[in-house]
């Protein structure tokens, strides 16, 4: 009997052990905590429509009602309110249990929270919007995520790659679309609600109703999009794509009516932070303002703060092991604290920093 012949060797138990190791290594998850703690609020605002019409006796329904199956379950009318007003009080238990660190309180009010969004949601073919889609899978991922300040990392990873998704396939859907590439949807959009513009002055309704400034504005929004996705991938464009993504969404919201997807896709981006704590060390003096601000508003647990003498320089060791001293310091330590990146992270580009850092 001849030998078998030589097969090459497989390659992929590797890949599935250093995926499984990658998903399954113990992280913190304070970022999912956090997000908790603001998703609540966000589930208020998005059955606020629905639970106004039940204060008024009546149920909330669009103008044209379809069912989204013919086999799915619609409640009574009694029982649907009290469904929507069992979510609303789910999503305050939510967020207070996550806050509170009620392990138990806040799985069953996440799981809850969950139900009731995703059982609204399909109620009706009028109610799927992508931004509550984007909300229930939000939902989902916490629901399933341990309720732990540490635990495995494939929530945070799944949680990404749901969050680059979004901004990738509505970038690739309006590079693909000729009348979106071409500016054509956003200047009808803008004609369509002209009326509302008479607050701006003549100059800037000139512009925004000129069909040739939508032809670079749609390209625009086409690339700050891919770029937002592609970028938060790298710790190199990170900080610039989250700070992109944030002032992306609030133009979005002064400009379009988007109901809660502005605010959901900010409070998202917290989970790109590194899912690490205390790796970096502030010494600070204990009476200056900065120690108080960071012990507040630390709520990632990113720094290790050390007193310093009255009157020092602030000095700020990163994880890498790179040194910052005075204002520097004092502005990467900002840009690192969930409150006040927004307004911290361009600081990071002034050359006193950039030198610093360099240095």
């Amino acid at each position: 009997m001849s030998a078998p012949a030589a097969t090459a060797p497989l390659r992929a138990p590797g890949v599935v052990a250093r995926l499984d190791e990658l998903l399954g290594r113990e992280v913190s998850l304070r970022a999912l905590a956090l997000l908790r703690v603001l998703i609540g609020p966000i589930v208020l605002l998005h059955l606020a429509p629905f639970l106004s019409d039940s204060l008024h006796g009546r149920t909330y329904q669009d103008v044209f009602h379809e069912p989204y199956a013919s086999w799915y379950p619609e409640l009574p009318e009694g029982a649907y309110i009290g469904v929507l007003w069992l979510g609303a009080a789910a999503a305050v238990a939510m967020s207070l249990g996550a806050l509170a660190r009620l392990g138990t309180l806040t799985r069953v009010a996440t799981v809850t929270t969950f139900a009731v969004v995703a059982y609204n949601l399909f109620l009706s073919t009028t109610h799927v919007h992508n931004n509550r889609a984007y909300l229930v899978i939000v939902l989902g991922i916490l629901a399933m995520a341990p309720v732990a300040q540490a635990g495995p990392a494939w929530p945070l990873w799944l949680l990404r790659f749901e969050c680059a998704a979004v901004y990738g396939a509505s970038g690739l859907s309006k590079l693909l679309d000729p009348d979106w590439f071409g500016g054509t949807v956003t200047w009808q959009r803008v004609l369509h609600a002209r009326a509302d513009l008479h607050p701006l002055p003549d100059w800037a309704v000139s512009v925004l109703t000129d069909r040739d400034f939508h032809t670079w504005a749609a390209k625009a929004i086409i690339l700050t999009e891919l770029f937002i996705a592609l970028g938060l991938w790298s710790r190199r464009t990170r900080y610039a794509a989250v700070w992109v993504a944030a002032v992306f969404h609030v133009t979005i919201e002064a400009s379009a009516s988007v109901q809660v997807f502005s605010f959901l896709g900010i409070c998202v981006l917290l989970i790109w932070a590194v899912p690490s704590t205390r790796d970096r060390v502030l010494r600070v003096d204990p009476g200056a303002a900065l120690w108080r601000v960071v012990r507040a508003l630390d709520w990632m647990a990113r720094f290790r703060l050390e007193p310093a003498p009255p009157g020092a320089t602030v000095e700020l060791v990163d994880r890498d092991g790179t040194t910052l001293r005075g204002r520097p310091a004092v502005a990467f330590a900002l840009s690192r604290l969930p409150l006040t990146a927004w307004f911290a992270l361009p600081t990071l580009l002034l050359p006193a920093v950039r030198r610093a850092r360099a240095a």
